[in-house]
């Protein structure tokens, strides 16, 4: 970028005359993806998004690298107020669009910082990238990467160690991340998990926050999931471990990560697809 914006790397803080100047020598994009959704009584129902806005600016600036407005639109599952469900197929459609809109006006490298870990969002968000890249001629020298904030723990400090222990969600990680990234946004006062036996059958298993009912049961009927009415709080871990030193290491390991990582792909990306190892996935076929 000639003579980058004040704004920088904010887009949506930017102007016109900013972006087209960043575009005349820089064609990537970073696009953090998070989730209003329920996080306990301390944590605020934006604490993916809130994670994903900062972490992405910081790696913004280090990278050199453009940040498009968070998406704050994604399905959660949960049923606690304040979650805001959007159905996966509407979510994946919008980044589908969002990305397109982007390299029409020039992007190439697209980097999707996710940092919300549904399952139903992560697998939609996964398949509409496939089949944007393969039915869109307008992709066909870009680069989309799919980035979990969840794959960059070099020091194992993060999910390598939270998950293990079954914090999963509004835990001690996330809880600590937002102590570094906005202290004022935590409650520690108003911290309050769900009641036993709930609390341990959510760290168990993040999904066990759910509960199957069927009219018949039968494996050909479609089971109706919804959250368990008994989970009223929405914490699976140990939020009363967090600190904002553990938050600030886990934050600064992201940041190094992730921006080695792009750095790393900026290299190398010339917008030439070359054929690289396929291996099918299981058999959607059930013989039993």
């Amino acid at each position: 970028m000639n003579k980058p914006s004040r704004a920088f790397p904010v887009m949506e803080r930017m102007t016109v005359k900013d972006v087209r100047e960043y575009l005349t020598t820089n064609h990537s994009i970073i696009i953090p993806i998070g989730v209003i959704e329920q996080h306990g009584y301390h944590l605020p129902l934006s604490t993916d998004a809130l994670i994903a806005t900062h972490m992405a600016r910081r790696i913004g600036q280090r990278t050199g690298i453009l940040v498009a407005p968070t998406m704050h639109q994604s399905f959660s599952g949960g049923g606690c107020p304040g979650t805001i469900n959007i159905s996966p197929a509407v979510m994946s459609l919008v980044i589908s669009d969002m990305l397109i809109s982007l390299v029409a006006q020039g992007v190439r490298n697209v980097y999707l910082f996710l940092c919300h870990g549904g399952s139903e969002n992560a697998r939609a968000l996964n398949d509409a990238i496939q089949i944007l890249l393969r039915t869109n001629p307008a992709f066909e020298r870009v680069m989309v990467a799919l980035m979990p904030i969840w794959d960059f723990d070099p020091e194992k400090i993060a999910w390598h160690k939270a998950l293990p222990e079954g914090d999963w969600h509004a835990g001690w990680l996330e809880t600590s991340m937002v102590m570094a990234l906005e202290p004022d946004a935590v409650r520690m006062d108003e911290l309050a998990v769900d009641e036993e036996p709930y609390l341990s059958m959510q760290i168990e298993h993040p999904d066990n926050y759910q509960h199957a009912e069927k009219i018949v049961d039968d494996r050909h009927v479609v089971p109706r999931m919804s959250q368990r009415p008994q989970v009223q709080v929405g914490v699976m871990g140990f939020p009363d471990r967090a600190s904002p030193e553990i938050g600030k290491r886990v934050c600064d390991a992201i940041v190094d990560a992730v921006s080695e990582k792009i750095a790393a792909l900026e290299a190398k990306a010339d917008g030439v697809y070359r054929e690289v190892p396929f291996t099918p996935p299981p058999l959607i076929f059930d013989m039993q």
